[in-house]
Formats: C-alpha cells, structure tokens, sequence
C-alpha cells in the first residue's frame, strides 16, 4: 500500500517576482490530499487538506538576541578535509540523479537587467540568449542603469519513489561508507 502512494507524483508550484528591491512570491506543494503554501510577502504558511485549510501560521520577525560569546562558544574538533574528498564524485553523480527527477511542466522567466557599464551588460546579453534553450525564457537588458527584475512562473513533479534508487545507490557506495566510517571514528 504504501509502495502505491510513493507512485503519486508531488507537484512544486514557485511563483517569484522581484522589483526595485522589494521580492516577492509564493511556493505550493502538493501530493494526493495534501498542500502545504507559503507566500514570501505576508510570511504565512497554510497546510491545507482536501483545499481547505487545516493550519495557518503567520510568521513575525524576532528581535536579534545577544549572546555571551565566550558562553556560546564551543569547542569540538572538525574533521580532517581528507575524509571528505572521496565524497565530492558519489555527491555529485547523487545531485545530478535528484535533479533529473524533476520533469519541469511549466517554466516561464521574463526579466530586465542592466550593469553598471553598458559593455558588461552587453557581454552578459550575449551569455544569457546562449542558455535560454527550450524553456520560455526572456530576458531584456537595460543598458541606462543598473536593475534587475523578474517574474518566474515554474510548475515542476516528481514521483517520491523515484528518489529512493539514487539515495541507495549513494549510501551504498564504498567510497561513501569508507569515508562515513572514517569521519565517526575521528
């Protein structure tokens, strides 16, 4: 039963737009009856059940606190950056898998930049139409003044079960359990 739901695909929802400083956005996940929300603008997030909403929680900014330095600091001993190194090819052959399990639906990106020198902005027009590919992807320069804005619209699915084969594949490599090994005995 449980192998069933996992084959149910989750879908991520992003909505962003950015203008003049101020950003603002929304992103949706949603799998069978559930849906989670948050909007960036008014920091709130809504899990919803069924499309009616089951909890609601507005988020409101929380005075920095000051801490004693010598009190908060601890001391414990990092791992020496030989354990890590065999990592780096089984971490990123893991990235590259998670990553081709998104299948994007929906991508849409119009955007207005500028740099402050007009040549820059130039060469980074010349960059940028190079990479549009085959998403729906704008972008204008302005060559007057330094901005940068945008609106993105993206719709992307994943199914759950799908993610299990590259996570196996990485927690089960030799090179990953040495290293995993080596880093708890040190």
């Amino acid at each position: 039963m449980i192998i069933v739901v996992l084959l149910f695909p989750v879908t991520i929802r992003a909505r962003s737009s950015g203008s003049e400083g101020i950003i603002d956005g929304s992103l949706s996940i949603s799998w069978l009856i559930l849906a989670i929300q948050y909007e960036l603008k008014d920091k709130q997030t809504d899990i919803l059940i069924l499309g009616r909403t089951l909890i609601h929680r507005q988020y409101k900014e929380k005075p920095p606190e000051t801490k004693d330095i010598k009190k908060s600091v601890k001391s414990r001993s990092i791992p020496q950056v030989k354990n890590f190194t065999p990592l780096i090819r089984p971490l990123m052959r893991l990235i590259r898998d998670l990553l081709s399990i998104f299948k994007f639906r929906h991508f849409e990106l119009d955007t207005v930049y500028g740099l402050e020198d007009p040549a820059y902005t130039g060469m980074l027009t010349g960059y940028l139409h190079a990479l549009s590919g085959k998403y729906n992807i704008s972008f204008r320069p302005d060559f007057t003044q330094p901005v940068l804005d945008w609106d993105l619209d993206l719709a992307t699915a994943f199914t759950p079960i799908a993610i299990v084969p590259p996570i196996t594949r990485f927690a089960t490599n030799p090179r990953v359990l040495r290293s995993g090994w080596r880093i708890i005995r040190s």
